[in-house]
Parts: structure tokens; C-alpha cells; sequence
């Protein structure tokens, strides 16, 4: 047994001495923009109440070999001046970050934004995983081909995926400006709150249709709508809240 501490307390400190930041410090506000493109694998993307754009990578994979030492990476899509394979750019509280790994090689990045700031987030279909973002009270526009899961959002949202399901939960609808939900291959499943006021549209190609909110049945169980195509007005009607899939079923669920 005396000679397990010590190897558990050695690889405890290599799986630390691995992970690297980058910190930004921007201000909290709606003027603020955070643009991210060409991320690879899993994206996490949390809002939170600071004043800092934290991007971490625990893949260890930006440390340079020995007989590069003094030496700087070089990427054929830019210059990383993160330390951690992204090009950054600012122009006042509009940032970038564009990720210079090539397809055949991935990092694990964890991004934690303001959650005033407003996202873009562009992923080509060669970048393959999942974007799970949370606790932005700010509009999100997103275009990629893979699953995308968005917790605790306001809106206003334009998301379009190409091969994915879309999960959206709704903290409440803004009023500020349209919500577009696309996919073509993947199903949509949205929940927003009971009493939101919206003008709904949802149509599906190859797919059904299901809802606990009264279209067009009295049930208070989640029931079948009939049709490709359906507009209702909820709670008056109000912000407009587009549902879009090509082949897939679309689920509208009550918060």
C-alpha cells in the first residue's frame, strides 16, 4: 500500500499540469459579441455573471516537443496568439475565436462567456460533436451540422443544424426579435414556459408533430398534431417561434 500514494499522487498531478487557459477581460452588457468558428468535439459553452471570456483546454496537446523550444507553432489557418490553437480578434466588446487545429487533430475546450454577450458560433460538418450551451440570456445564432442542446436561454435564437437533433429549454421568450429552430436530419424538442406569448409555426417533411399545449386538441397530455404544417397563436400570440424539420418529429413541451 505505501507504494500507491505515491504513483496516484503523480498521475493526480499530470492530468492537472496539463489543462491551460486563456482569459479575456470584456464588459457585461448586450453591445457585447462572442464569435466562435471551427471548434472541434464537444463544445461546452456556459454564461455566467463575471466580466471574462475563460477558455480552457485540458487536452494537453500545446506543449512543444524539445527541439522546438523558442520556436512558435504555425497553423495554415492563422496565428495563435492564445497559446492554446485559437486566433483571437477584438474590435471593442466584439470578440473572435477561431480554433487553427486541423481536422485530424481535436482539443476539448470549455468556454465560459458573460451571459449578457450575444453568440455566433459557426461549425463545418468536418468538425464533428456536440454544442451544449447554458445560461445565456443573450441572443445565439448558430449554423453547424451536428446536435446542438441549449438549457436555461432567452433568445432571440437562430439555429440551424444539418445532421443533429436541436434541445432547447427556454428560461423565458425574448421579445426582441424572431426564434428560428431548423433541422434537417435530427429531431427538434423545445420546452418553453406555459404562459409564453408567441405566434407558432411548425412544420415537419418526413415526421410527426406533438405538443401538450392546446393546437388543436383538448387533451392535456402531449398529443399528436395532424399535418406538415401548423400556425397557432399561444397565451395571444407575440413573439414570433418558428419549428423546422425536414425528417424528424418535432416536440413543443410546456415549462
Amino acid at each position: 500500500m505505501k507504494y500507491v500514494i505515491p504513483v496516484l499522487l503523480t498521475v493526480f498531478v499530470w492530468k492537472h499540469s496539463v489543462a491551460q487557459e486563456f482569459k479575456m477581460t470584456v464588459e457585461n452588457n448586450k453591445d457585447g459579441q462572442l464569435t466562435l468558428e471551427d471548434f472541434a468535439g464537444d463544445l461546452p459553452i456556459e454564461g455566467y455573471s463575471g466580466n471574462e471570456i475563460i477558455i480552457t483546454s485540458t487536452s494537453g496537446r500545446f506543449e512543444l516537443p524539445e527541439k522546438a523550444k523558442g520556436l512558435k507553432p504555425i497553423y495554415g489557418g492563422g496565428t495563435d496568439n492564445t497559446g492554446i490553437a485559437l486566433a483571437m480578434e477584438k474590435n471593442g466588446n466584439k470578440i473572435s475565436f477561431r480554433c487553427l487545429l486541423p481536422v485530424t487533430k481535436g482539443a476539448d475546450y470549455h468556454i465560459k462567456v458573460p451571459d449578457n454577450f450575444m453568440l455566433r458560433i459557426h461549425r463545418g460538418c468536418e468538425k464533428s460533436g456536440e454544442t451544449i450551451i447554458q445560461n445565456v440570456k443573450n441572443e445565439i445564432d448558430f449554423d453547424g451540422c451536428h446536435k446542438v442542446n441549449l438549457k436555461n436561454v432567452t433568445g432571440p435564437l437562430v439555429i440551424s443544424t444539418i445532421s443533429g437533433g436541436v434541445d432547447v429549454v427556454f428560461s423565458e421568450i425574448s421579445k426582441d426579435k424572431p426564434i428560428s429552430i431548423a433541422s434537417i436530419s435530427g429531431e427538434v424538442d423545445v420546452t418553453i414556459p406555459a404562459k409564453a406569448a408567441v405566434d407558432l409555426e411548425m412544420s415537419t417533411i418526413n415526421g410527426n408533430m406533438y405538443s401538450d399545449f392546446d393546437l388543436a386538441a383538448d387533451s392535456k397530455n402531449m398529443k399528436k398534431v395532424g399535418g406538415n404544417n401548423i400556425r397557432s397563436q399561444l397565451n395571444g400570440g407575440g413573439t414570433d417561434l418558428k419549428l423546422s424539420v425536414i425528417s424528424g418529429n418535432i416536440y413543443l413541451r410546456k415549462g
